[in-house]
């Protein structure tokens, strides 16, 4: 076991994150509610709590595939973390800052440079095939993500500088990286690393996994309808749960995910009864459903990148800085979260939440609404207003191409974002595409502004889309090509220092804000509106909750 220091599984403070609760890609504009409630809500005193019977959550997506460790989709997580248990779990307390409780790990040293990590295994969990856990299952689960055949898109950016998962014994297992990697334990909190079944991974093999997923969590994969529901059933073996999320069996027979893609088809469900969650209504129905009195909505700020659109640096004519910050310029992001977001949702001026390590609050006022100035920033290169209102260059138009996911809630904002952009000469089309074409079309570069947001668990998350590694098969769908940003990203994560390595995080955003690749637009948050009988759903960092202790209600 290397030198280094232990850190306790106990209270930590959240490397600067705010003291309020209430204040992977993201699939689905994860909103916030006029009135929130990020804390698990709680039966009256007295009451009983019911047991049993099924919760059905009603979601916008399909997800990509039910492997955590290949998923590119917050969505996978949401359902994964009912599945798998991470090593160690990072969750929120009341006082707003973040505890490291013990999860398939009893505890874990960390060496001096954060460049090798040992964790104690526990002896007595059992994954949902009989397969008894022990340090091999870690290996195995690690060795997943970076196989190239896993094809990985989120967990293999979040690992980082990885090296290797050595076995010292059947209980102790290291998990080294070539350089230091401050946020690892952050990352392996998130979701992506749930440990799978070694058993279930050399039967089903890379790609087959993820319609076979077998973890050790609460919940049992029973069946997956492809575009219809995906069902998970109770775990009568469960005992090795945080006290924090409830340590026994969960108290639910059945958890249903329901793909409604349909907004208003959700709400419907939801009101009628089909549902108990619907996840990301849209903010009209929040603040219907929130008028009601009938609906809770639990409302979660996450770290990460906020929903915006990035910005195509190598596609004409948003090629030219000049054009990109003429676009920054034009969009007026307030007026967007109260016009078209019925004032649910938070603008966003940053490549950063505000809640994540390292925002750049300077970065923020780089581009303030001036359509002034984007005229101007358009004259100066070249671009001349035509009679139609649209500007025009060497007798081509300026005119963007938009691709947008669907299922991600950008179509209302897009419009908004295209008015804006029509009032200061420039020409927009429009298409939506299901979300693997879309990111086809993004990795090819068929775009200048597409959709995107992204929950993550640790700042590090630039890396996953910014470098200039994820442009071809990633979601460095800006395509910037910076090496002194990837270097300054790799230097950050591995800096142990809590303060130095948020200053260059800082850097980083400052330079991508300046550089106009990403249009930030609202914060990413999880949104979850419920009848308010359904209690248990606790709170995590990443904007997700957990289903461990939820009821349905009566």
């Amino acid at each position: 076991m290397p030198g280094g220091h232990r850190l306790a599984l106990s209270r930590r403070n959240l490397l600067g994150l705010a003291a309020a609760m209430g204040g992977g890609l993201a699939v689905g504009p994860l909103l916030t509610a006029c009135s929130s409630d990020a804390e698990p809500t709680s039966s009256a005193p007295g009451a009983v709590t019911p047991t049993g019977g099924t919760l059905t959550v009603g979601i916008a997506s399909t997800p990509d595939t039910l492997d955590p460790g290949a998923t590119g989709l917050a969505l996978t997580l949401l359902i994964s973390m009912a599945v798998f248990d991470p090593l160690v779990w990072w969750l929120p307390t009341a006082d707003g800052k973040g505890e490291f409780v013990p999860g398939l790990a009893k505890s874990y040293t960390v060496s001096d440079d954060a460049s090798v990590y040992t964790f104690v295994l526990r002896d007595d969990v059992v994954f949902h095939d009989g397969t008894t856990f022990d340090a091999k299952a870690v290996k195995a689960t690690y060795d997943h993500v970076v196989d190239p055949a896993t094809k990985s898109k989120s967990g293999l950016g979040a690992l980082g500088p990885y090296k290797q998962t050595k076995i010292i014994d059947d209980h102790t297992v290291e998990i080294s990286f070539k350089e230091p990697n401050a946020g690892f334990l952050h990352q392996q909190a998130a979701g992506n690393f749930g440990i799978a079944s070694p058993t279930a991974l050399e039967k089903y093999g890379p790609t087959g996994f993820g319609n076979n997923p077998v973890g050790s969590g609460p919940f049992k994969f029973d069946s997956y309808a492809t575009g219809d529901r995906l069902t998970l059933v109770k775990n009568p073996d469960y005992a090795w749960g945080p006290a924090a999320l409830g340590s026994g069996p969960a108290k639910l027979d059945q958890l249903v995910f329901r793909i409604v893609a349909d907004d208003s088809g959700r709400y419907n469900a939801l009101q009628s009864g089909q549902l108990q969650v619907a996840m990301n209504l849209p903010p009209n129905s929040i603040a219907a459903a929130q008028k009601t009195q009938k609906f809770t909505q639990v409302t979660i700020p996450a770290i990460g990148t906020p929903s915006g659109m990035p910005i195509n640096v190598t596609k004409p004519p948003t090629d030219d800085p000049l054009v990109r910050q003429a676009i920054m310029f034009a969009v007026d992001q307030e007026k967007l979260v109260t016009a078209v977001q019925f004032g649910v949702n938070k603008a966003a001026h940053n490549v950063l939440t505000p809640i994540t390590p390292g925002y750049n609050e300077a970065a923020s006022a780089t581009y303030a609404y001036d359509p002034v100035k984007a005229g101007q920033l358009l004259d100066q290169a070249g671009w001349v207003m035509g009679p139609d209102k649209v500007r025009a260059k060497n007798g081509e138009k300026l005119e963007l191409k938009i691709i947008l996911f669907s299922g991600g809630g950008f179509e209302l904002p897009t419009q908004f974002v295209v008015s804006q952009l029509a009032a200061v000469g420039f020409a927009a089309s429009t298409t939506v595409q299901p979300f693997t074409a879309a990111q086809v079309s993004y990795n090819s570069g068929e775009h200048n502004l597409g959709s995107f947001g992204y929950y993550g668990a640790d700042p590090y998350l630039l890396n996953i889309w910014v470098n200039s590694a994820a442009i071809e098969s990633g979601f460095n769908w800006s395509h910037y090509d910076n090496p002194a940003v990837d270097k300054m990203i790799a230097e950050a994560n591995a800096t142990a220092d809590e303060a130095a390595r948020n200053a260059l995080y800082e850097k980083v955003g400052q330079t991508l804000m300046t550089d106009a690749i990403y249009l930030p637009l609202w914060d990413v948050n999880g949104a979850f509106t419920t009848p308010t009988d359904v209690q248990g759903l606790h709170p995590t960092f990443n904007g997700y909750v957990t289903f461990h202790s939820a009821t349905a209600g009566s």
